[in-house]
């Protein structure tokens, strides 16, 4: 019997999309950690939260005064925290003074390395490519 694809009844199967990535650390092997992907609801809350940040930042870095370059360094880390905060949901394989990590306590009392590492890789998840800065 000939089949007709336009008359047929089946339903392709749905596209399966996963609202985080897995990414594992080269900063200390073992240990992986889960990002947020970007959405456009996402985005907009980054935006919101470091508009105000960048702009102050820029206007610090433009400055020759040694008090102004400490205030922008100061400012480039608070960054890299909300960075961190909002971008990470998970890590694995990774426990500070014995409890499981998590974004505050990478914060607080985690190896540096690490937190730099996952704020780079958000900030690379987060920049558009060619093709979507062309649209």
């Amino acid at each position: 019997m000939m089949k007709f694809p336009l008359l047929s009844h089946k339903h392709p199967a749905p596209v399966l999309y996963a609202s985080e990535t897995t990414f594992e650390s080269t900063a200390l092997p073992g240990v992986k950690f889960v990002l947020h992907r970007m959405s456009a609801a996402r985005r907009l809350e980054l935006l919101s939260r470091m508009g105000e940040l960048a702009s102050q930042l820029e206007m610090l870095r433009a400055s020759d005064a040694l008090d102004d370059r400490v205030r922008a360094e100061a400012l480039r880390i608070c960054i890299d925290l909300e960075y961190l905060r909002w971008g990470l949901k998970e890590l694995r394989g990774v426990a500070i003074d014995g409890i499981p990590a998590e974004a505050e306590s990478l914060i607080e009392r985690g190896p540096e390395a690490l937190m730099k590492e996952i704020v780079d890789r958000i900030r690379a998840e987060c920049e558009l490519t060619g093709e979507e800065r062309k649209n």
